[in-house]
């Protein structure tokens, strides 16, 4: 996965989708930003959250699998090298649908955040758009729905 998305990250960094929007807006909001706030921005790709959070005075550290998306940490969502509560807050936008783990993922999110996991992903809408995005994206697992977000938040 990380070599396909490498391949398209100046694509990625350029998408006004990804760069912009009433969802990144809301997520930055939600982190309560300001100095002195360490935030993991986990498969950051692009690097549009992370950005947010620094203009807003936060200490930023990016995760990415993709060496091309230039994260700071190259590493698996599911497996990532940072201590229990090494960061005030964990952001994850638009990304948990390419997790093949994402319980771990989010287990991982939690584990490393002292206070906040903050995760926006594409909800599921049936398996006709599932198997369209597969062909159109070969690193798409799978989205999930709010009952199984819900589930894995409470988990």
């Amino acid at each position: 996965m990380s070599d396909v998305w490498s391949g398209r990250a100046q694509a990625f960094r350029d998408s006004p989708a990804h760069r912009e929007g009433p969802d990144l807006d809301l997520l930055v909001e939600l982190c309560e930003p300001g100095a002195g706030v360490k935030v993991l921005d986990v498969g950051t790709g692009g690097g549009h959250v992370a950005r947010r959070l620094r203009e807003e005075g936060c200490t930023v550290v990016t995760v990415d699998p993709a060496p091309g998306m230039q994260p700071d940490v190259i590493a698996r969502a599911e497996d990532m090298p940072f201590g229990d509560g090494s960061f005030d807050v964990v952001t994850c936008r638009i990304a948990p649908h390419h997790f093949e783990g994402v319980r771990k993922a989010v287990a991982e999110m939690a584990r490393i955040s002292q206070r906040l996991v903050v995760i926006e992903d594409n909800l599921y809408v049936d398996e006709q758009v599932e198997a369209a995005e597969r062909l159109r994206d070969p690193t798409h697992v799978r989205c999930y729905s709010e009952d199984e977000w819900k589930g894995m938040l409470t988990d």
